[in-house]
């Protein structure tokens, strides 16, 4: 039986469920717009949202069992997404929860051709390195393998006209950083507004910002 980083399905499946309501009140994801996994990190296998669960209504039957090598090996259907997830694990050892959501600012101001800026020092301590990668058509390899590749050196990337892709150590590691995301891109929007396209936390400061070390830190 896989026993994923929380402890029992039951303990894992409340933090999702807590998690995919929070996301569907904050905007963001819509419905079952996201997929959330979690690595078991003695077998290397993960579990990971069936496919069309809605995420604010997740409970512990609303879980695909998947192998170390991506086979369904229990529960309901996985994901169309299961891909993405599986690569991100296979690529990032330190990963142990994967979030694709779909937060509407953050997606809105990529698709404008903006760059999203860190303005706060949680911004800088959270999300200090935001990747990018273009659209690819939603549960495709492609999409998968390029946005794993693109999370190599960075915890969050952005997938084009589609939604985010955050990684962590924990569940709440994981949304605390896609919450930053979103912020990040409400407060780029907010100066976009106002005419200012570049003003952002200073470059020379940040590595010095955050009272503990963290390599991603540009």
């Amino acid at each position: 039986m896989l026993r994923p980083i929380a402890g029992t399905l039951q303990e894992l499946a409340e933090q999702f469920r807590e998690v995919g309501q929070q996301s569907v009140r904050g905007g963001l994801a819509i419905a079952s717009g996201g997929n959330f996994s979690a690595r078991d990190t003695e077998s290397g296998g993960f579990i990971v949202t069936g496919t069309g669960t809605f995420l604010d209504r997740l409970t512990p039957d609303h879980f695909a069992l998947m192998s170390e090598h991506g086979e369904h090996v229990g529960g309901i259907a996985p994901s169309s997404e299961w891909k993405l997830h599986h690569e991100v694990f296979r690529r990032r050892p330190d990963a142990n929860v994967v979030l694709h959501l779909h937060p509407e600012v953050c997606v809105a101001v990529d698709a404008l051709g903006y760059p999203i800026r860190q303005l706060t020092l949680d911004h800088v301590a959270y999300v200090p390195r935001i990747g990018r990668i273009p659209f690819y058509p939603n549960g495709s390899v492609e999409l998968a393998v390029e946005s794993a590749k693109a999370m190599t050196d960075t915890d969050c990337v952005i997938l084009g006209n589609h939604g985010c892709s955050v990684l962590g150590s924990s569940v709440d590691d994981a949304f605390r950083k896609v919450n930053n995301l979103e912020q990040a891109a409400r407060m780029t929007y907010m100066l976009l507004t106002l005419g200012d396209a570049s003003t952002e936390f200073p470059r020379e400061l940040r590595r010095d910002a955050v009272h503990r070390a963290n390599p991603l830190i540009p």
